[in-house]
């Protein structure tokens, strides 16, 4: 029998320092989670891709704030162009509106050209100071190989 409580010895000390562990853990919980961050869940003797599966079952998944799904406003369709002529008049942010960021910007004084491309076409608006601000006055559309393309499918390609 010695032996066999010789045997606990060893059992008992490292049981009362994982007690004493623990103990000091949850008195410097907050302080080592500042430092470390949170604890990590251990999943011992799983594949890592097993592992991460238990993770995502076990924990729950963090909801979108409710700020971002209540403020969300229904988009604004728009029927696609038809004629080149309904974009003539319009001002700056009227026409980036209406078609978004143009794909070259320049300034020719005393015009602003804009440019959109498409695989099929390209489009030319030419806007002059009208008034307070620049507005679109002429309009070209362009096939990208110079065959004949039709100006409705050139706009809807936009």
């Amino acid at each position: 029998m010695p032996g066999r409580a010789r045997g606990l010895g060893p059992v008992v000390l490292a049981s009362a320092l994982l007690i004493g562990c623990a103990d000091l853990r949850s008195a410097l919980a907050p302080e080592l989670t500042e430092l470390i961050g949170p604890p990590h869940k251990r999943f011992e003797g799983l594949p890592a891709h097993a592992a991460a599966e238990v993770t995502a079952a076990v924990e729950p998944a963090a909801a979108p704030p409710p700020a971002v799904v209540a403020s969300a406003a229904p988009a604004l369709v728009r029927p696609p162009l038809k004629d080149v002529r309904e974009l003539i008049g319009l001002e700056r942010h009227e026409l980036q509106a209406r078609l978004g960021d143009p794909a070259l910007r320049r300034r020719d004084a005393p015009a602003e050209i804009w440019q959109y491309r498409s695989p099929l076409c390209v489009l030319d608006l030419f806007l002059y100071r009208e008034g307070p601000g620049m507005r679109v006055t002429t309009a070209e559309v362009r096939p990208r190989d110079g065959r004949e393309l039709p100006a409705t499918t050139c706009l809807s390609s936009l």
